[in-house]
């Protein structure tokens, strides 16, 4: 079911789709079967949830099924051009960003002390994490530097090296600043975030 949706920004909408439907619930709600033919190759179950959750939420945010294809690095895009769009999924949660002007990195992270375990490969020596809300704020930065790799779709991105989190002390819900310096083209991003029971969503527009 559409659990929220809202615009983070004036031109990028993001939504959130919670997965309580069975397979063919979420199928009976799409008429264009065959542009999502690929779940009969697909074995893992809660991945085809993901995909058929993910084109109901881009079907409730733009009032029209759309096609998604994806490019070589598995980036997906709609065929029509009529939106960038971000996709992202955890545990029984897909989130979805779209902007019709602009890219737009997105990614959604279900809270688990997992993220603990890879803190040396992610967190940059002049990165600062709040002691008093450690775990949420390695997600936070960990969800950031996965919204970044996917707005930049570049190859051999070391989340470590190449992209900074600003300091910024954890909230239920605001925004930071973060850079990239793979690229050479160093972009520079606002990134909106929010923590919620479950799980932590950050969104990045580039900044002008």
């Amino acid at each position: 079911m559409l659990y929220r949706q809202e615009y983070i920004s004036e031109s990028t909408l993001i939504g959130i789709w919670k997965i309580e439907e069975s397979r063919d619930e979420l199928l009976s709600k799409l008429t264009h079967y065959e542009w999502v033919d690929v779940i009969g190759t697909i074995k893992s179950q809660s991945r085809v949830l993901e995909i058929l959750a993910a084109r109901l939420l881009i079907k409730r945010l733009t009032g029209e099924e759309k096609q998604v294809f994806y490019t070589t690095s598995g980036k997906p895009y709609l065929v029509d051009n009529s939106f960038h769009i971000s996709v992202s999924h955890t545990k029984r949660y897909v989130a979805v960003a779209l902007n019709k002007t602009k890219p737009v990195g997105l990614d959604i992270e279900q809270i688990s002390e997992k993220i603990t375990r890879v803190r040396s490969r992610v967190i940059g020596a002049n990165e600062y994490i709040d002691k008093n809300n450690e775990l949420v704020h390695l997600l936070l930065h960990w969800s950031a530097k996965e919204a970044m790799f996917k707005f930049l779709d570049a190859e051999s991105v070391d989340f470590r090296e190449h992209l900074y989190v600003e300091r910024f002390v954890p909230d239920k819900k605001g925004c930071f600043s973060a850079t990239e310096s793979k690229t050479g083209k160093t972009h520079q991003f606002r990134a909106y975030y929010e923590i919620e029971k479950e799980f932590v969503i950050v969104c990045l527009e580039e900044q002008n």
